[in-house]
C-alpha cells in the first residue's frame, strides 16, 4: 500500500468517525432533495421563480451546500487543528510529508461531494424525471464552483492558525455563501443589486450556472469568469501563505 493511499485511509476513518459532517453533508441535502422531488407541486414552474419550479431552484443550492460545508467548514477545522497539534510538522520529518495530508483531505472532499452530487441528481432525477439539459455543462459549472469553494476553504486554513478561529470564520464564509447562493432568499425573488452582487460570488455565480445547465442549456461565459476569477486568486493567496507549523 502507497504512503498516498494509507494517508488517504487513515483520514477516511477519521471522517466516518464524525457523524456531525455524515449528517450535515450527506444525509440531509440528499434527503432534502428527495423529498423536494417527490412533491408534485414542486415540479410546478412557478411565476416567482421566473418560470422554474422550487424543485430546478433549490437542487443546485443542495447541490452546493455540500461542497461548502466541506471546503470553508470541514477542510479548514482538520488542516488548522493538524497545525496546532504538531500533527504537519511531524509529518515533514517522515516519509510521509505533509502534502500528501493535503492530497488525502483533497480526495476525500472530492470524492464525498461527487458522491452526493450523484445522489441529489440521479435519485431525484429517476423520481421527478428531470435531468440537467446539458450535462457536460452541468459538470463543469460544479469542478469550477468547487474549485473556487476549496480555494476560499484554503485561504481560511492558511491565515488563521487557532482551530477553533478558523472553524467559526469558516461558519461565517459558509453562511454568506449560502445566502448569496439563494438559500433563504432565492436569486429569483432578490432585489436588483442584491442579485448582482450574487451574481459576483462564486456561490451565486455556481447556482446559476448549475440552474442553467439543468434547465436551458450551456451558462453565460460571465458565470464562469467569475468562478474562474475566484479559483484563481484564492488558490494564488493559499499557496503563498499556507504554513506547515
Amino acid at each position: 500500500m502507497s504512503a498516498t493511499t494509507a494517508m488517504i485511509g487513515s483520514e477516511a476513518k477519521l471522517l466516518a468517525r464524525n457523524p456531525g459532517v455524515v449528517i450535515w453533508t450527506v444525509i440531509l441535502p440528499v434527503a432534502a432533495s428527495i423529498i423536494i422531488a417527490s412533491i408534485p407541486a414542486a415540479r410546478e414552474p412557478l411565476d416567482e421563480f421566473g418560470g422554474l419550479s422550487v424543485f430546478q431552484v433549490y437542487q443546485p443550492i443542495l447541490v452546493l451546500f455540500v461542497v461548502a460545508l466541506l471546503a470553508v467548514q470541514a477542510l479548514p477545522d482538520v488542516l488548522t487543528r493538524y497545525r496546532e497539534m504538531g500533527i504537519l510538522k511531524r509529518l515533514r520529518t517522515t516519509p510521509a510529508s505533509p502534502s500528501l495530508l493535503l492530497v488525502a483531505q483533497f480526495v476525500l472532499t472530492s470524492a464525498v461531494s461527487i458522491m452526493c452530487l450523484a445522489l441529489i441528481v440521479v435519485v431525484p432525477g429517476i423520481i421527478s424525471g428531470q435531468w440537467p439539459q446539458h450535462p457536460v455543462g452541468f459538470i463543469v459549472s460544479y469542478v469550477l464552483t468547487g474549485w473556487a469553494f476549496l480555494g476560499l476553504g484554503m485561504v481560511i486554513a492558511s491565515l488563521f492558525r487557532n482551530a477553533k478561529v478558523a472553524a467559526g470564520f469558516g461558519s461565517l464564509v459558509f453562511f454568506v455563501l449560502m445566502f448569496f447562493a439563494g438559500l433563504w432568499v432565492p436569486r429569483a425573488t432578490m432585489p436588483g443589486w442584491l442579485h448582482v452582487t450574487s451574481n459576483l460570488t462564486p456561490s451565486g455565480a455556481g447556482t446559476q450556472a448549475l440552474v442553467d445547465t439543468a434547465t436551458t442549456g450551456w451558462p453565460a461565459i460571465g458565470y464562469f469568469g467569475t468562478l474562474l476569477v475566484w479559483g484563481a486568486v484564492t488558490t494564488a493567496i493559499a499557496v503563498r501563505t499556507f504554513k506547515w507549523e
